[in-house]
């Protein structure tokens, strides 16, 4: 092991991009855009082939030799230059069109691209900006006035918990979540966090049906202001729920259950 540390390619001081690593290209980031990558690559591998302007000359003039009934030399070369003439025309198209549908390629790539980076910028804003930098109030008001806004301005797509229990649910992607990600009293509930509960939009409720949860983990419920998580019985017959007041981090059982034989709740 020792002899082979000692080659070469493992020394210090190597050429970066040298050796094993010759002709990988680097710095991917300044090679342009899509649009001019393309473009590149098509000028740098042209198709073998004889160039246009070429094969008029030689396909006219080959035919300008043998063609007659053009009253002359100047109209034979006319009359035979004709279909060589269209072919031209049609050749440099052909290329044309090629390079026009490798920049409209591009430019599509392009604006794709430039959308995905504005939506990533956004959301970034959104996790590491006002959420986690403003003070709480404002972050809090912030949030408010965008979902005020969608609410008002696309009332069909404003559903969900975020909508029907706005207020508790800001408190909790701000206040709480400050919480979890800063506040060390709260590591062992960060740890085994799951999020909020899941949410009935049809019954507009947080949902605690043991079996859309996983056991353990604890999820949170804005309307009550605590973290819910449920245990299993070691025979498996019975599910009791707990909760964790916040911010107090007060325990307490929430409620007992038993199962049946296929798992569900026996109804009292």
């Amino acid at each position: 092991m020792s002899r082979i540390l000692k080659r070469p390619m493992f020394r210090r001081g190597g050429e970066v991009g040298g050796g094993i690593m010759t002709g990988i290209r680097q710095n991917f980031s300044e090679a342009g855009s899509a649009k001019e990558r393309l473009l590149s690559e098509y000028a740098a591998y042209p198709v073998q082939s004889v160039d246009p302007v070429a094969k008029f000359l030689i396909s006219g003039g080959l035919r300008g030799l043998s063609q007659t009934g053009g009253g002359g030399t100047i109209g034979n070369l006319a009359r035979a230059f004709e279909p060589a003439t269209e072919r031209l025309f049609e050749d440099i198209g052909a290329e044309d069109k090629a390079r026009r549908d490798l920049a409209m390629i591009g430019t599509k790539i392009d604006i794709e691209s430039d959308l995905a980076l504005k939506l990533a910028q956004e959301k970034a804003k959104g996790e590491s900006g006002y959420l986690k930098l403003e003070p709480a109030p404002r972050a809090k008001n912030k949030l408010k006035e965008e979902r005020l806004k969608t609410k008002a301005d696309s009332p069909y797509y404003a559903k969900g918990a975020e909508y029907d229990y706005m207020n508790p649910v800001i408190n909790y992607e701000v206040d709480v979540q400050r919480s979890l990600d800063l506040d060390p009293k709260f590591k062992e509930i960060a740890q085994n966090h799951y999020g909020m509960l899941p949410y009935d939009e049809k019954e507009q409720i947080f949902d605690y049906d043991y079996t859309k949860l996983n056991e353990d983990l604890n999820y949170y419920d804005p309307e009550k202001k605590m973290f819910v998580y449920y245990k299993k019985s070691p025979d498996n017959k019975k599910v009791t729920y707990y909760g964790i007041k916040y911010p107090t981090l007060q325990q307490f059982q929430l409620f007992t259950f038993e199962l049946d034989k296929e798992g569900k709740p026996i109804q009292p």
